[in-house]
């Protein structure tokens, strides 16, 4: 008896990994290279779509997809149309009367590296890719609920981090990552002829805007314990609300518009609160300006004696955020983003205190042209910057600045996130970079990074803290200038003042310059190699190092 029901329970998964995997409420992860193609397709015919907000649904790509006017496009255009399609389209004749869908499938990246100088950070984020060992379960009712853990083996990031690091295959059980699945979530949501709604509520991996140096408004990077996104979308105007637990003390809050005034023109406007304190309803409200609130104010009673006069608010942090998109002709686009959680009001108050609240803002500016060959294949050229002022995501207290702190169950080490740019505060960057796509089996790219980062890491900025009488952070200009103000230090108080206008990079600086070199290439539809050569030349503090970084992997997948 126990064998037939072993059997018909074989069987019945048997049907089920084959069965339609593709349906509506699936969303694929951010950067995966549908994003790019679909992006590639907008700039070849000039059309503004809002795929700027990742991951996103099957369906609302569709959505947009659809839309594009295939008869715009070049040759090379079309083929990658087609692969879109494809990919969008794929497995829904599979058992298409099967109300209950789940498929599977293994996926193994195995990665070496090697690095010539220990002094010299890794430039690989984490990995190349992905971790050695993935096993996503995706399982759908009807076209509307889809629910995906991807289950992996790898390692965490202080053991990737490892000078001496030579592989993403953990081999000693410190180097496991603890923290898993890392890519989890439930989606249900339906796309209509002329607008479309969807909710998801995932883990991590959100990001708003894909760049080249990570987004600076919301990066991918940014860990959360669990985040939910409801989006209302049509051709011309979408809504997102977006609430991330950060940790079991942070709520963060967004609301983000996106409006297509003209084919050619996207605009997208977003204001945040992030609150060090239990979960408000009052932040859901989509049609109020929640800075009206002033809760920098509100939360005093839950400082202490010194906190609320030294910090003079707290457990609270606003957020507002702008990004514009600019198509002025076919194969190329301008686009700029913009984010701030403090600065000095125009019509505010000019004394030297007022001064000492620092200009916590940031910058990001690029360009990207492409040029379609003649019967097929691809080149695409970028061109990128970005800006972080000393305390763009910092506020009094770590408690309630942008970012995300957690210690490894399995050797204590921490790991630190920021919301957006990988770079963090107190930092200037600029890539410029080239690839080639012949769109058959390969492809190859080269790029240049000019880098510089100031003192202000969340380690340098968090570790100041006085524990001996006033039990307070000492790191913020504001609280510097309040602590010199109360001992009548006149030196002091100018230095906080200054420290709170300074704009530029702090202390002994950073320097790199790095050149990369990359590649790929595909035997099979589900297997491939890739590999990349990073050469950096550091310089800090009039010390020159010199770096050479390899790696490589093979990508194999069960099923295509």
């Amino acid at each position: 008896m126990k064998k037939i029901v072993f059997l018909i329970l074989l069987s019945l998964c048997s049907i089920l990994l084959f069965a339609a995997s593709g349906n509506s409420t699936q969303i694929i992860k951010s950067g995966h290279w549908i994003y790019d193609d679909l992006e590639t397709l907008c700039m070849e015919s000039k059309s503004e779509y809002f795929f700027e907000t990742q991951p996103m649904t099957i369906g609302e790509m569709k959505f947009y997809f659809q839309r594009l006017p295939y008869e715009n496009l070049s040759q090379s255009g079309k083929i990658l149309y087609e692969k879109v399609k494809s990919f969008l389209n794929k497995n829904d004749d599979f058992f298409p009367n099967l109300e209950l869908r789940f498929f599977t499938n293994l996926q193994v990246n195995p990665e070496f590296y090697y690095k010539s100088n220990p002094d010299v950070d890794w430039s690989f984020n984490y990995f190349i890719r992905e971790f050695p060992i993935t096993l996503p379960i995706i399982i759908g009712f009807s076209d509307y609920v889809t629910i995906e853990p991807d289950f992996m083996l790898g390692k965490n990031q202080f053991a990737a981090n490892e000078p001496y690091n030579f592989t993403n295959i953990p081999y000693a059980g410190y180097q496991f990552e603890f923290s898993f699945p890392r890519f989890a979530y439930g989606a249900v949501g339906h796309a209509f002829d002329k607008w479309g709604v969807n909710f998801i509520a995932a883990r991590e991996g959100m990001q708003i805007y894909n760049t080249q140096l990570g987004s600076i408004i919301y990066n991918r990077t940014f860990e959360t314990d669990f985040y939910c996104s409801l989006n209302l979308y049509t051709e011309y105007l979408k809504y997102s609300l977006h609430i991330a637990e950060v940790d079991n003390t942070k709520f963060l809050y967004l609301h983000q518009l996106n409006m297509i005034p003209f084919r050619w023109l996207k605009i997208n406007v977003l204001e945040g609160s992030l609150l060090n304190a239990p979960f408000e309803l009052r932040y859901l409200n989509p049609f109020m300006i929640m800075h009206q609130f002033g809760s920098w104010t509100q939360y005093g009673a839950a400082l202490s004696e010194n906190e609320n006069k030294y910090y003079e608010e707290g457990r609270f942090c606003a957020y507002l955020a702008f990004m514009f998109e600019v198509t002025p002709f076919k194969n190329f686009k301008i686009y700029g983003l913009y984010s701030q959680n403090e600065i000095l009001d125009f019509a505010g108050a000019r004394d030297d205190h007022a001064l000492s609240y620092p200009d916590s803002l940031g910058g990001q500016l690029g360009f990207q042209y492409n040029i379609n060959l003649k019967d097929k294949g691809m080149i695409k050229t970028y061109l990128e910057g970005v800006y972080t002022s000393p305390y763009l995501y910092v506020k009094q207290s770590p408690e309630w600045s942008l970012y995300r702190s957690r210690i490894n169950m399995l050797n204590g080490e921490e790991t630190v996130t920021w919301i957006g740019s990988p770079f963090g505060p107190d930092s200037f960057a600029v890539i410029l970079k080239t690839e080639y796509d012949s769109q058959e089996k390969w492809k190859a790219g080269i790029g240049y990074t000019f880098s510089i980062h100031g003192e202000n890491s969340a380690s340098s900025l968090f570790s100041q803290y006085d524990d001996q009488t006033n039990n307070i952070y000492t790191y913020y200009p504001t609280v510097q200038y309040n602590l010199a103000n109360e001992n009548n230090d006149e030196n002091g108080m100018q230095s906080a003042k200054d420290k709170g206008r300074y704009m530029w990079m702090t202390g002994i600086n950073t320097y790199k310059h790095q050149v990369k070199i990359y590649g790929s290439y595909s035997f099979l539809e589900n297997l491939n190699i890739y590999g990349q050569g990073v050469y950096t030349i550091q310089i800090y503090n009039n010390e020159i190092f010199h770096c050479i970084e390899l790696g490589c992997g093979v990508e194999y997948k069960l099923f295509k």
